[in-house]
């Protein structure tokens, strides 16, 4: 945040493994991976880390730790900042990201049938599947059933999570990306 506004946002999907971390590791591994992302804005400066769980503030004056979290410590280690707790009540807006399904799509791609546009997407979709040479190797390999990644779901070719493959003709993933990221419910 700058001067009170949220400047970007940072979100990451948990592995299997992460999904089973106690509440304060999950808080770190958040940390860090900002940390990873943002380095090179961050190195020389002097900042501050906003926490809402107090235990993940404590990770640099522990004395026992994981192995993880030593190697997390590690790199905390390289940065000028200090750890403020800030309650989750007054941190309205991670949890307005994190906790509104409206905001579902910026977490992940959300299904075709959660989509508001879903007959505009598909027919774009459908359109530009003829024009990517790429696309059409794929679907051969489809139709073969030498594929364990992708398969046709109503006309569509989709991949694993389930997501769908978007053709690289036209100009549909720039309009997709567009869509996503320029518009106000994005935080741009």
């Amino acid at each position: 945040m700058q001067e009170g506004h949220p400047t970007t946002f940072e979100s990451q999907k948990l592995s299997g493994a992460e999904t089973r971390y106690a509440t304060q590791e999950k808080e770190l591994l958040a940390v860090i991976h900002c940390l990873r992302a943002w380095r090179h804005y961050l190195l020389g400066s002097k900042f501050v880390v906003k926490v809402d769980n107090t235990a993940a503030s404590h990770i640099l004056t522990q004395l026992k730790l994981l192995v993880r979290q030593a190697r997390w410590q590690e790199h905390l280690a390289e940065f000028d900042f200090c750890f403020e707790h800030k309650a989750g009540k007054k941190n309205q807006v991670a949890d307005t990201l994190s906790q509104k399904a409206d905001m579902a799509a910026l977490r992940r791609i959300a299904p075709m049938s959660a989509s508001r546009v879903t007959n505009d997407i598909r027919e774009l979709i459908v359109e530009n599947m003829k024009k990517d040479p790429q696309m059409g190797a794929i679907m051969k390999t489809v139709e073969s059933g030498q594929s364990k990644t992708f398969w046709i779901e109503n006309g569509i070719l989709m991949t694993k999570s389930p997501q769908m493959y978007v053709p690289r003709a036209g100009e549909l993933r720039q309009k997709l990306l567009r869509e996503c990221h320029d518009t106000h419910w994005a935080g741009h």
